[in-house]
């Protein structure tokens, strides 16, 4: 397995992880250590994988990295905002700042340098707004 290979799927191994944590929060009434728990485990294996992903910046594109990076980053905001402190005003703009940056990286991917996984990142920034404003 190429050092490519395992960094691509490491991040569809999280972008997967990502949408259980939100259904669970969503259909289940958890409990706050559940959802610290969810919510550290995921922090922990986004931070190696951007930490990997950096040590490895010159095998890939600058899009692909500034793809990534925005959407861990976005998604570690989103489950802080949404799991932790779902009250919090502030940390609403700011998730709603990251969601913005992600969309517009995203868009930037899909039409300007014709990559389809940036449709993936549109639709998952118009969900994440639907669940932000829905919640």
């Amino acid at each position: 397995m190429s050092n490519t290979k395992f960094i691509d799927d490491f991040f569809k191994f999280l972008t997967l992880l990502f949408w259980p944590i939100v259904w669970y929060n969503y259909v289940v009434i958890p409990k706050i250590e559940t959802e610290i728990f969810m919510f550290t485990v995921f922090t922990l294996f986004s931070i190696i994988y951007i930490f990997l992903l950096l040590y490895n910046f010159k095998k890939f594109d600058k899009i692909v990295v500034l793809y990534k990076v925005s959407t861990l980053v976005t998604f570690i905001v989103f489950l802080c905002s949404y799991l932790l402190f779902s009250k919090n005003i502030i940390l609403l703009f700011v998730k709603l700042v990251f969601i913005f940056v992600y969309f517009y990286i995203s868009y930037i991917k899909n039409f300007k340098y014709k990559m389809n996984e940036g449709v993936v990142g549109i639709l998952s920034a118009l969900m994440l707004i639907t669940i932000t404003f829905s919640y």
